[in-house]
């Protein structure tokens, strides 16, 4: 017996075994508690990966717009959308608002593709329990507001967006690549950063900012990389894109977004989406423009099942299968046709008629789709299932 050994004999001699177990508890409940420690960082850590107003796991937010006549609810002509014709309530409005002037906040306004005034919304009982998505547009004043000489306007929207006491999602320069929207990436970048900085400065816990994409095929800076546009991962907390098509060209796009909000850890926001070319009343599929012809032109017979089909079944498609980051989906419910900006002869393309009320087949097949339990729309608990506390 080596002198370990009888050391050790010695010891189970004199020390009863129960005493030499307690000697030893200390480590014993170290351990547990190390234990413990780690699952409390483990599951902190969980919670700390949703992003600001980003849905459980497994749910996914769904947003209608993207004026008062399409989202319905109010006095005529404005009243017969979305909420006119269905029951199930959006858990979201989309609407918009641009730099310096800030138009259609308080007052309403049209420009040609219906009437747009976000303070209406905030006033309508019917979308009380309804986040809001506002499109900030920035064209041209890129450097001016990087420059800081619009920062007391800047304020002015940080004021207005605190007083909505609800989850605001703000798409800064929204479609920061579409080559319609001519935006510098050397003053788009600062630019971003200064409204985010003032907004940060000011406390403005109810917005969520949005980075988003154009992902169009008819986009003449698809060859340049998106990250030419990217502010930096501390000024940005969704990264966004626009769906107007189904098909390989349009989904390759949205991929390279995908991949990107991937990379950089940030869920994702459809900001737009319609079926583009489709009129849901009239049941046809003509030109939209992009790289099909003359818009307008080439108009072709469809059954509300073949535009379910062509259209809505590969989107809805596309967005359970990236799930795991595509947390937000906002869709158009529009009859272009009548909106003098998209209107005959089709300068801005050929969009038609995408209310998805206006065909029974159509509206019965998006209100089974909706009715999932996954989709989060208009409830009491919306706000506080996003993460967010009313004041």
């Amino acid at each position: 017996m080596s002198k370990r050994d009888r050391e050790s004999h010695t010891f189970h001699e004199i020390v009863p075994a129960p005493i030499y177990f307690l000697k030893h508890m200390n480590w014993l409940l170290f351990g547990v508690f190390l234990s413990i420690l780690i699952m409390l960082v483990e599951i902190d850590g969980a919670a700390q990966e949703r992003a600001k107003f980003e849905p459980p796991a497994g749910r996914q937010l769904l947003i209608i717009g993207q004026d008062l006549g399409a989202i319905g609810g109010f006095a005529a002509p404005d009243n017969a959308g979305y909420v006119d014709h269905l029951d199930l309530k959006p858990g979201g409005v989309t609407t918009y608002t641009s730099l310096p002037y800030l138009q259609g906040l308080d007052q309403q306004v049209n420009y040609g593709s219906g009437d747009i005034c976000a303070q209406h919304i905030l006033d309508n009982p019917i979308y009380a329990d309804s986040v809001l998505a506002i499109g900030l547009y920035l064209v041209g004043q890129e450097k001016s507001i990087a420059g800081g000489e619009q920062d007391e306007k800047i304020r002015s929207l940080a004021k207005w967006i605190k007083k909505t006491h609800r989850p605001v999602f703000l798409r800064i320069g929204f479609e920061f690549d579409g080559s319609w929207n001519h935006y510098d990436p050397t003053s788009y970048k600062p630019m971003f950063r200064r409204i985010v900085s003032i907004f940060s400065e000011m406390h403005v816990d109810n917005c969520a900012t949005v980075w988003q994409a154009s992902a169009s095929p008819a986009n003449g800076n698809n060859n340049k990389a998106i990250n030419d546009w990217y502010p930096g991962d501390e000024f940005v907390d969704w990264i966004g894109f626009s769906c107007f098509l189904t098909g390989p060209r349009q989904f390759h796009l949205t991929d390279k977004v995908l991949a990107f909000a991937r990379a950089h850890h940030k869920p994702l926001m459809v900001c737009e989406s319609t079926p583009e070319g489709y009129d849901n009343l009239n049941l046809t599929k003509r030109n939209t423009g992009a790289g099909d012809g003359k818009p307008g032109e080439n108009s072709k017979p469809k059954t509300p099942e073949e535009i379910w089909n062509e259209w809505y079944a590969p989107f809805f498609d596309y967005i359970e299968k990236n799930k795991d980051t595509i947390k937000v989906v906002a869709y158009i419910n529009v009859n272009w046709d009548v909106q003098s900006l998209w209107a005959p002869p089709y300068r801005q393309g050929y969009w038609g008629d995408t209310r998805v009320e206006v065909n029974p087949v159509i509206k019965a097949k998006w209100i089974q789709m909706i009715s999932q339990s996954k989709w989060m729309l208009a409830s009491p608990s919306l706000f506080s299932d996003l993460g967010f506390t009313r004041n």
